[in-house]
């Protein structure tokens, strides 16, 4: 996992900031896989860019829902660093990247994804911000299906 949180300390507008911060990450990670894999394994440029496609609209989706619940409340934190929620693991690959090496990477970053939303639940008391969170969580392990059935085609 990325950065430690300690989400006691931060509350349910704080965390949908976050989420969306790391969503965002997570839709470039995926761009860079993509180009990553272009020479190497060309086949699967066009679905990691299918991938960063979805997680650039759960990015907008979160930023929906926090004008729905908290209005135009200035956003405390800021996106000034790399949060590696969801940031695929490239010490793993090294310079040379296969089809495998792509999916097993990404899967990888997918379930640190699951873990992160499940822990930041735990602190919340918001039924509204439970509610996202929960369904992020379902679409992180959706990501991790499709990511298993793409494995499988290989």
């Amino acid at each position: 996992m990325g950065l430690e949180f300690d989400f006691s300390k931060l509350d349910a507008m704080d965390i949908l900031d976050i989420a969306t911060y790391v969503e965002k990450e997570a839709e470039a990670n995926y761009q860079e896989l993509g180009v990553w894999c272009r020479t190497t394994a060309p086949e699967a440029e066009a679905f990691f860019n299918r991938m960063a496609g979805w997680e650039a609209r759960h990015g907008d989706q979160l930023i929906e829902r926090r004008k729905e619940l908290f209005g135009d409340t200035p956003v405390r934190l800021t996106d000034s660093g790399a949060w590696q929620i969801e940031t695929p693991d490239y010490d793993k690959v090294g310079s040379e990247m296969t089809l495998m090496d792509a999916l097993n990477v990404a899967l990888e970053a997918e379930k640190i994804a699951e873990r992160y939303y499940a822990a930041a639940v735990e602190y919340l008391t918001d039924p509204d911000t439970i509610a996202i969170l929960d369904e992020l969580r379902e679409a992180e392990i959706h990501h991790q299906e499709m990511l298993k059935t793409e494995m499988a085609k290989h």
